[in-house]
């Protein structure tokens, strides 16, 4: 490799090198395929200085970028650019200073702040629109290198100048500067002039400035109500933007704006949401989970406005993991009576999915619309009995984490879903889905006769039990059982007591200890506090 880069280096000697566009590029392709391939080319540099002053273009760029690349490993050989650059500074080709500039000041030195301060005052009064852009650029970058730079003031008061300047990007490079220079003492200070500008301007600015600038506007508030109502007529335009980060950043804004006018929230979402969801068929996966998400993040506020809408939270078949769980987590809050059905059956669709995120996610929602919607009660109910049939571990462990959260005591057919359950219970392989089947035990155990029994089956194998939740939630369930069936339990009681208190685990030996103590004194009151607790915890 060392040999490659010597004869490279060689080259640079060479009059053809310097005089043939063609030959310089060809050298300049293998030491970036080099650059690349992660060789070190910093020995290259004093060859590639030769090559600053060269007529072609494409050169000239790729020898400025290596140039700011490995300055700062060898400054005294690359403060020999520093006049070419300042020279170029002042070339006849807008292009070419700007160029220029932006090299000075990506030269990561302490020795070239200097020269960099000077082409960019040089800069920022340019005739040319593309290198007042970059000098704009250049102030917030020259700052990073040192920011006791600008103590003066005499340059941030430039760039508050450079605010006025006649195109729109200069403007959102200079906010830029500004806000990043200033950000230890809150960022750019916006008065009305400046807003007002600001907002007068934003037609002409790329999205990505609009948006930019329209976070920025946040900082400043209207005086009267007549500037408000001037603003928002302003701003109503970018609200409905085709550009998501636009609309997006211009109803933070409008929210803001309004903070004092509540009950025009409503209007604003609705024009907002008529527009968003109109980018959600045709966006791809990631732009479709991020409105999505902002949506969400209203939700409760703009439920009836979303409810229309309903149909572009179904899950498609290409869908990301990530994008089903945000959608399964949005469509139940959009149920009403006439979609209910619909929505129900698209959950129960995904409850049987592989992944066993997405199927809690699918089970969980169907919860939401069950207690939302009592008129669902039957279908929900018929589904989850299905459901619970299934062979598939995954979904038993979701199913048994739902009905935990269900009153089943209140439901006609409560009784048929713990018998049913209990039948399944040993297929059961991961922690939350026994630690969900026992709970149901501690809350339904006065609905099923075999619970003593079960209970049974995980004392005997306490010992053999690693997970100190599990054993704790045995402790707890075996308590409330023994309520429901004091003389099938009693003797179960006394054996979990006894391996608690010889656990390794200080928090279930203090736990059993206090169970023991509680029931040893007054059984009913030991009842009632218990039961408190338990309400408690859930």
């Amino acid at each position: 490799m060392s040999s490659e880069l010597e004869n490279i280096a060689a080259q640079f000697g060479s009059l053809t090198v310097h005089s043939n566009p063609a030959v310089c590029r060809v050298v300049l392709t293998k030491v970036m395929r080099l650059q690349m391939n992660g060789t070190d080319c910093a020995q290259l540099l004093p060859g590639m200085l030769k090559l600053l002053a060269h007529p072609d273009l494409v050169t000239k760029k790729a020898v400025y970028h290596f140039t700011a690349l490995y300055a700062n490993k060898n400054p005294e050989v690359s403060l020999l650019a520093v006049n070419t650059l300042m020279q170029e500074c002042s070339d006849s080709n807008p292009v070419i200073r700007g160029l220029a500039l932006k090299t000075l000041s990506t030269l990561n030195h302490e020795s070239f702040i200097e020269y960099g301060l000077r082409g960019i005052n040089m800069g920022l009064t340019d005739k040319s629109v593309y290198v007042r852009r970059v000098a704009a650029c250049c102030c917030g970058r020259l700052y990073k290198q040192n920011v006791d730079m600008y103590n003066d003031g005499r340059l941030i008061n430039q760039l508050y100048t450079m605010l006025r300047d006649s195109d729109p990007i200069v403007v959102v490079n200079s906010v830029m500067a500004l806000e990043e220079i200033l950000s230890k003492e809150g960022g750019i200070v916006i008065n009305r002039n400046i807003a007002n500008h600001l907002l007068n301007n934003l037609q002409g600015m790329t999205p990505w400035g609009q948006s930019y600038v329209l976070n920025i506007l946040q900082k400043y508030k209207p005086k009267t109500q007549d500037e408000l109502f001037n603003m928002l007529n302003i701003l109503d335009t970018f609200l409905v933007s085709n550009h998501t980060a636009v609309a997006e950043a211009c109803l933070q804004l409008f929210l803001s704006l309004i903070s004092n006018l509540p009950h025009l929230r409503p209007q604003v979402f609705k024009r907002y949401i008529k527009n968003i969801v109109a980018a959600i068929p045709h966006g791809n996966t990631e732009l479709v989970f991020h409105i999505l998400d902002h949506l969400n993040s209203f939700r409760d506020e703009i439920k009836a406005e979303l409810q229309p809408h309903y149909l572009i939270f179904f899950c498609k078949e290409s869908d990301p993991l990530y994008l089903k769980k945000l959608k399964l987590a949005v469509l139940p809050h959009l149920a009403l009576e006439n979609n209910a059905k619909e929505i129900l059956g698209e959950l129960f669709l995904h409850a049987s999915n592989p992944s066993k995120e997405v199927s809690l996610g699918a089970l969980e929602a169907v919860t939401v619309v069950f207690k939302s919607n009592p008129t669902t009660a039957p279908t929900v109910i018929k589904k989850l009995k299905q459901l619970i049939d299934s062979e598939a571990p995954h979904l038993l462990s979701n199913i048994f984490q739902v009905l935990k959260n269900l009153e089943l005591n209140t439901i006609d057919e409560g009784p048929d879903i713990i018998m049913k359950i209990a039948d399944k219970h040993r297929k059961l392989t991961d922690t939350e889905g026994r630690l969900a089947f026992l709970c149901l035990l501690s809350q339904y155990g006065n609905l099923l006769e075999e619970s003593p029994y079960i209970l049974e089956e995980y004392v005997e194998n306490f010992q053999n039990e690693t997970n100190s939740i599990i054993k704790y939630q045995i402790l707890m369930t075996c308590v409330h059982v023994f309520f429901h069936h004091p003389a099938a339990m009693q003797g179960i009681l006394g054996q979990i007591l006894e391996l608690c208190l010889q656990d390794s685990d200080k928090s279930i030996q203090s736990q059993a200890l206090f169970y023991y103590r509680l029931l040893s004194n007054d059984v009913r009151h030991a009842k009632m506090i218990i039961s408190t607790e338990t309400r408690a915890l859930q």
